[in-house]
């Protein structure tokens, strides 16, 4: 009986964290190939097209030396995970992301961690470009 309803228990979790998730990406696009799209946007777990604000993408552009731009995939990615204290998030991405939220931030480049008020200094600024998503 009580492995049952643990069983039951987990499912449910892995369902409600699943639909949690569902608005990351299914693939992050470059930096560059989106400045060239007339549209630029991504599909999201739910198969949503989510369309990004062009102005938003030249100010993050402005930040990026050229031969990097390449390197910087978006939306920019913020986890919760479970394990972690409250008020911290993890920026998810390759070394260059993190370099450009962090001088953002005014943080050191390879900081990994953010604040619930940086987060929210980011989503304010840049609520386009930031998906977030939790880790169990």
């Amino acid at each position: 009986m009580q492995d049952d309803e643990e069983r039951l228990s987990k499912t449910f979790w892995e369902v409600e964290l699943r639909k949690l998730n569902d608005g990351l990406p299914r693939l992050k696009k470059p930096l560059a190939v989106l400045l060239r799209e007339e549209r630029p946007s991504y599909k999201n777990l739910s198969n949503e097209e989510v369309s990004f604000d062009k102005k938003e993408l030249m100010e993050i552009a402005r930040l990026v030396p050229q031969e990097k731009m390449d390197q910087i995939s978006l939306p920019f990615i913020i986890i919760k995970e479970s394990g972690s204290k409250k008020g911290v998030y993890v920026i998810q991405g390759n070394e260059s992301e993190r370099s450009i939220l962090n001088s953002v931030l005014k943080k050191p480049k390879d900081n990994r961690f953010v604040y619930l008020p940086e987060v929210l200094e980011l989503s304010k600024k840049y609520p386009s470009l930031i998906v977030f998503g939790f880790q169990f």
